[in-house]
């Protein structure tokens, strides 16, 4: 274990009103794995998942091969206190619920039978102790207990695979129920939904946004949908489960256990807002282009704000493209790259920029059978993710708010090197990958959370190039969240490379694939905070949230 004590303040607040401020307490580095002693390594996702027991102040992590149970009772120093590996499998989530760790696996091995396995850690013998396992499908993305902890539900993600050599298996999509009744410790009745009956609905659900993508060797919608993450309203009657890829959320029934209907996202209209498309184009150029982009969120989460039911979403953005040696295929492809032929549609200025590599050239858009009309030819340009977030009403997903191009804003005007900025080799500084990620998806809007701080709703907004956490205050009026601060765990970014700051245990928080809101009342220090976790860093900070008003 390697822990290193970081007092740090990295905030820009707003100029009026209440202003919010993390102060990092602390920070802990995991291994990936340890096999042959503890191993650290920079980018080998250490830190997928985090979960919170806050009666015992302890913090369970899944990263690759591994749980970890952390005790951070002392939050100026986090203690590794057990850790169980399975060699050959990935964990994909952890959640913590009635003294039991529920968590999704992977199976490495055989891919087509993934597996929910429970846990139970026992603090006298510090030993993490498998208690079940139950086989949910293919490649399980998330899982998801109810409040009373007799519901965990399971989002199988199903995501193509090779099978056998040069051939693809892309195995249908799954929302699993699996009910613990009399409790854990009893044998639970299992429940599996899956999507068949929308098979025949494709061209309906399409008109909202709804996308059927893969669709080789006539690959039905139920098999192309992949279920990822799943969100759950306040009395545990309906669940909310992300069709990423598909631009779209399906609702779940949870006492019926029937899926209820699948609602498309729609499209972000850049033409009426600003975005730099390009990593060669000399340097940060945010200009109006008509394209549209799939919101395609990767978390989202569910709230209630003055009686009302709402979800607020990170808009990621994520293509399916399959390389499979002798078997490739893509959905996906370049502004300069795309036949002429599909382009009938396309306006001619828009044409002009599609050829120029500084313009939209460079740009990633979608060329599957869903973003082609009926003679095959592109209906518009289609671009993945929304660079931002947003809050829709959880009851039509209708739109609430859309932080429009705010987040690359603000970047650019408090942390500049950050822009667009990815950490692609580990020898270079922050500062060359500047700009590297503007064709492809940009921020990545990665996962957002939900706190309330003294009536205040705070959005917590983390973006996984290369890994900020940007901060939003609502009070009254939920269509306009005021923009926070923007926090990030780089030290500099034109000194030491990124290798060097890890080695030096000073690099956190990149990639924040998850984060979590702690109450005053739940949390180590007495005051609220966010657990944030690094997959790429293979870390977890504890950043104190400040609010004065």
């Amino acid at each position: 274990m390697v822990f290193r004590l970081l007092i740090c303040l990295v905030v820009v607040t707003a100029a009026l009103g209440e202003t919010v401020q993390l102060r990092k307490i602390s920070s802990i580095f995991l291994p990936h794995s340890y096999q042959n002693g503890p191993q650290y390594s920079l980018s080998e996702v250490a830190v997928e998942q985090l979960t919170y027991d806050w009666e015992n102040r302890i913090l369970y992590t899944v990263g690759d091969t591994v749980v970890h149970v952390i005790d951070v009772s002392n939050p100026e120093h986090m203690i590794i206190l057990a850790y169980t590996e399975y060699p050959g499998m990935e964990f994909t989530d952890v959640e913590f619920c009635g003294g039991y760790i529920f968590t999704a696996m992977d199976n490495r091995t055989d891919r087509a039978n993934g597996k929910m396995i429970v846990f139970r850690y026992n603090p006298t013998t510090k030993r993490i102790n498998e208690v079940r396992q139950v086989q949910v499908g293919a490649i399980p993305d998330m899982v998801k207990p109810t409040k009373d902890c007799k519901k965990i539900i399971v989002a199988v993600e199903g995501e193509a695979y090779e099978y056998p050599p040069n051939h693809i298996i892309d195995p249908p999509g799954l929302v699993v129920i699996v009910n613990f009744p009399l409790g854990v410790g009893f044998n639970p009745m299992v429940s599996t939904l899956d999507f068949e009956r929308f098979n025949e609905r494709v061209p309906f659900l399409e008109e909202s946004g709804v996308r059927h993508v893969y669709r080789e060797n006539n690959n039905p919608f139920s098999n192309d949908v992949e279920p990822e993450y799943i969100a759950i309203n306040a009395d545990d009657t309906k669940a909310y489960i992300m069709l990423q890829e598909n631009n779209a959320v399906a609702t779940v029934d949870l006492e019926s256990e029937t899926i209820l209907q699948v609602y498309g996202l729609g499209y972000k209209n850049w033409s009426s807002l600003k975005l730099d498309p390009s990593d060669r184009d000399g340097g940060a150029n945010m200009n109006s282009y008509t394209v549209y982009g799939m919101y395609q969120p990767d978390s989202f989460v569910h709230f209630r704000f003055k009686g009302g039911n709402y979800l607020v979403m990170a808009n990621e953005g994520d293509a399916k493209v399959y390389d499979y040696g002798a078997y490739q295929w893509s959905e996906e492809a370049r502004g300069s790259k795309i036949a002429s032929q599909d382009l009938y549609n396309i306006d001619f200025t828009t044409l002009q920029q599609l050829a120029d590599n500084s313009k939209l050239g460079r740009l990633k858009f979608g060329v599957s059978p869903s973003e082609r009309d009926s003679g095959g030819f592109l209906k518009a340009m289609f671009t993945y993710g929304g660079r931002g977030w947003s809050i829709r009403r959880a009851e039509d997903m209708s739109l609430i708010y859309d932080s429009g191009n705010d987040v690359a804003d603000r970047t650019l005007q408090h942390h500049y090197d950050l822009f667009n900025c990815e950490l692609d080799d580990e020898n270079d500084r922050p500062y060359n990958s500047f700009d590297m990620r503007s064709d492809n998806k940009g921020v990545e809007t990665e996962d957002v959370t939900v706190g309330e701080v003294d009536g205040y709703t705070l959005f917590f907004v983390a973006n996984e190039r290369p890994g900020t956490i940007v901060t939003y205050s609502v009070k009254d009026d939920l269509s306009h969240p005021k923009f926070q601060h923007i926090y990030h765990g780089i030290p500099e970014t034109r000194g030491r490379t990124w290798q060097q700051m890890y080695d030096d245990w000073d690099l956190t928080e990149i990639d924040c694939e998850d984060n979590k809101f702690v109450p005053a009342s739940e949390s180590p220090t007495g005051k609220p905070i966010l657990f944030a976790g690094g997959s790429v860093s293979g870390t977890v900070s504890i950043l104190e949230v400040e609010l004065t008003v």
